[in-house]
């Protein structure tokens, strides 16, 4: 028979009401979560890799045309002032052919001044002040050919005029004395005509030979005709005189004619030659390739007094001291949406190894308009350039040990805005969803 235990009490438990309780609290977690993934902001930021540059950026130092390098003056890591001579070249041919154009110049000028003498009728050669002071012996072996050249000019035209002249008078003196034969014939005339008026009356008296009459009659007819062939030898004359003046005045015309055409020509000629002075004289001065700012000397490419270096090529590049830095960041693509210029970015310099190393609040300055590729990885990104804030230069300062140089990497990250969690984690299928509508 089996031996019965007193019974034991039973714990009365509302498993409903504690499931209720269970479900409300899961209930309002799910709710407030659920509102702060809709509601709240997250920060959302775009990260990327940069480096620090110089705000003008490193100064490639070139040469235009090239040449033999004379003088290296610099090494790599030199510190330089702005016009501080880094190099020269060797400019012996730009020299030469400098003195050779400048010898042009000299004589083209000197011909413009006795042209310009003789286009005014000067009675000697005008040159500048300058000119007429200097010791410089090309220019005065020039003003010295020059002037001969002018009085033999000026000799030979005088002289041509003074034939000329000389003729135009002659025949004056010829027209004078025609002239005064002419008179005398005239007044000839008028005597023959009285004898002629008074035989004439006798001869009607009867007082008077016929004979006589004709022979007055004669000697009248015969100083008429010596009148009329004077006449005629006066205007031959005066159209000798009228020719003469015209040669002499064609003499001065093709004179100054020739004047003025050598005139443009020599100064065409001055124009060109002073253009080209100006081109040897840049090229001479920059057979001295001067520091552009003050920095120091980096990426040196020459290293050989008597090498050659090729027009255009890049000689060294000068990092500029004193110049205001900043970074330099890659821009992912897939980001480029989020970032603009203006924003807020956190710079943490991976350089520094110090634990207390703060960040440092920058903006974004400016992004570039197209994306750039990476020569070194093939990667496409956008250049964005960043500049920190003053109170995070300031901090910068006031750290002892620490400061930036040109070429120290950094991590930037751009704040890009605000979003709630719940467009963050449903953007993904918004995206799949609508390209699952696209048509293949």
């Amino acid at each position: 028979m089996p031996i019965t235990s007193p019974e034991t009490p039973v714990l009365d438990i509302d498993d409903a009401r504690i499931r209720s309780i269970g479900l409300v609290i899961l209930l309002i977690t799910f709710v407030v979560f659920g509102l702060w993934a809709v509601l709240a902001p997250l920060g959302g930021a775009a990260l990327a890799p940069g480096v620090v540059v110089v705000k003008s950026h490193r100064k490639t130092v070139q040469h235009l045309e090239g040449g033999i390098v004379e003088r290296l003056l610099v090494r790599e890591g030199d510190t330089v002032s702005r016009g501080d001579v880094l190099l020269e070249l060797d400019d012996t041919q730009s020299g030469a052919e400098m003195g050779i154009v400048n010898g042009q110049y000299i004589a083209a000028r000197a011909l413009e001044a006795r042209l310009i003498s003789e286009r005014d009728g000067d009675i000697a050669v005008v040159y500048d002040q300058a000119w007429q002071q200097t010791q410089d012996a090309h220019i005065q072996e020039a003003v010295r050919g020059q002037n001969q050249i002018f009085l033999a000019r000026k000799n030979a035209h005088d002289g041509e005029r003074a034939v000329l002249e000389q003729r135009i008078g002659q025949l004056h003196t010829q027209e004078e004395g025609l002239t005064q034969l002419k008179n005398s014939k005239q007044a000839l005339m008028i005597s023959y005509q009285a004898e002629i008026d008074d035989l004439k009356e006798l001869l009607k008296d009867g007082f008077a030979d016929k004979r006589r009459l004709r022979e007055f009659e004669r000697s009248y007819a015969q100083s008429s005709g010596d009148i009329a062939d004077l006449s005629s030898r006066i205007a031959a004359i005066k159209i000798k005189v009228g020719e003469t003046q015209l040669q002499a005045l064609q003499v001065d015309k093709e004179f100054q004619q020739e004047v003025a055409t050598g005139l443009g020509e020599v100064q065409s000629t001055n124009f060109e030659l002073r253009e080209r002075i100006q081109v040897l004289s840049d090229r001479v001065r920059r057979a001295k390739v001067l520091a552009p700012v003050d920095g120091m000397v980096v990426a040196l490419a020459v290293h050989t007094e008597g090498g050659v270096v090729r027009p255009g090529s890049a000689l060294m590049d000068i990092v500029p001291h004193k110049e205001s830095l900043m970074v330099e960041a890659q821009v992912q693509p897939l980001d480029i949406d989020r970032v603009k210029p203006g924003l807020r970015a956190e710079v943490r310099f991976s350089a520094f190894a110090r634990a207390d190393t703060p960040v440092f609040e920058g903006e974004v300055l400016t992004l570039s308009g197209d994306r750039l590729i990476d020569e070194a990885t093939g990667m496409p990104y956008y250049l964005a350039r960043i500049t920190l804030t003053s109170e995070s230069k300031t901090s910068l300062d006031e750290l002892e040990g620490i400061y930036l140089i040109p070429g120290m990497p950094a991590e930037v990250l751009i704040k890009t805005g605000d979003r709630t969690l719940f467009k963050y984690l449903a953007q993904p299928f918004s995206n799949m969803f609508a390209r699952s509508f696209i048509e293949d």
